[in-house]
């Protein structure tokens, strides 16, 4: 029987749904550098299939490798977003027994078009065989990842190896995007703070001399390309929450993505702004402004990244 896994990256266990990318990074493809390189099992997989299709593998046997490989065996969008560092990539993975042939898991992507792709974050400080495989990568992008008994036991035992064989893995890359909101910039209503960013898209806040507006209301700085988030959704974000005493409270961008359940979940979860990015695109920045009388008066600046 095929298992799930949930690969090990900052935003485990979520679904990524399309976000958008922009081209500037696209002069700077060149200069992208992989940390993982071919080998001779990685070259030696033969993959049955195009990119999207369920993949078939037939591996040369007894290969024995003691570290990761990585091979492109069909190359994607020359004009797509490069996962460069600090990138969200959605991807469908098969991982096979390198010996047998046998598989062992299958993203539900390869059957279901309906089901978004499984995301990995690529970055320095979160990183791992699966997140680096896709490093560079490009939408489009079949890769072909081998991993040696060792490491594919370190990854949890989630890809059902037995520890005594090498695994290969195949990845088609299905979505590449920055992790911050990207789009056109509209601004933010009286009464709001302003709301600036980097060049490397980080936020800052600057509350205004008055108090908070009553209520909760919200507002869209940068209005992204992708889907609508829907109240079932859950949602991955770069989140800032500050005091109007000017406190920080919240800064994913130092601690890492956060994840934010459905709407449902609201009193469980305590994200009590998470109905105000419902109906908003994914890419875009939602200022969110809380103010329930209650001396919590603050600001919400929220980025968000994807879906499941």
């Amino acid at each position: 029987m095929l298992r799930r896994i949930i690969p090990a990256t900052a935003a485990a266990a979520l679904l990524l749904a399309g976000v958008t990318g922009c081209s500037a990074q696209q002069a700077q493809a060149s200069d992208c550098k992989t940390t993982l390189q071919p080998g001779a099992l990685s070259d030696g997989t033969t993959v049955l299939g195009s990119f999207g299709d369920v993949p078939e593998i037939s591996a040369p046997e007894d290969l024995e490798i003691l570290s990761t490989q990585r091979t492109v065996v069909e190359h994607g969008d020359s004009d797509g977003y490069v996962a460069e560092e600090q990138s969200l990539v959605g991807v469908n993975m098969a991982f096979f027994d390198a010996a047998t042939g046998d598989a062992l898991f299958q993203s539900e992507g390869f059957t279901d078009p309906s089901q978004p792709p499984q995301p990995l974050l690529v970055a320095e400080e979160t990183a791992n065989p699966l997140s680096e495989a896709v490093r560079c990568s490009v939408p489009g992008d079949r890769i072909v990842l081998a991993l040696s008994p060792e490491e594919s036991t370190q990854l949890g035992g989630q890809l059902g190896a037995t520890g005594a064989d090498a695994v290969v893995g195949v990845v088609d890359v299905v979505s590449t995007a920055p992790t911050v909101a990207e789009g056109s910039k509209r601004g933010l209503p009286n009464g709001f703070p302003a709301v600036v960013t980097d060049e490397e898209g980080r936020v800052g806040v600057v509350l205004p001399p008055t108090e908070a507006p009553a209520g909760t209301t919200s507002a869209v700085r940068i209005a992204g390309e992708g889907a609508e988030v829907t109240a079932d959704d859950n949602v991955i974000a770069q989140v800032l929450a500050v005091g109007w005493d000017g406190m920080e409270q919240e800064n994913t961008w130092d601690t890492g993505l956060k994840l934010l359940y459905t709407e449902a979940d609201i009193a469980q979860s305590g994200v009590t702004y998470r109905a105000e990015l419902t109906g908003k695109s994914i890419g875009s920045q939602v200022v969110v402004v809380e103010n329930e009388g209650d001396a919590n008066a603050r600001v919400v600046v929220v980025d968000i990244l994807g879906v499941s």
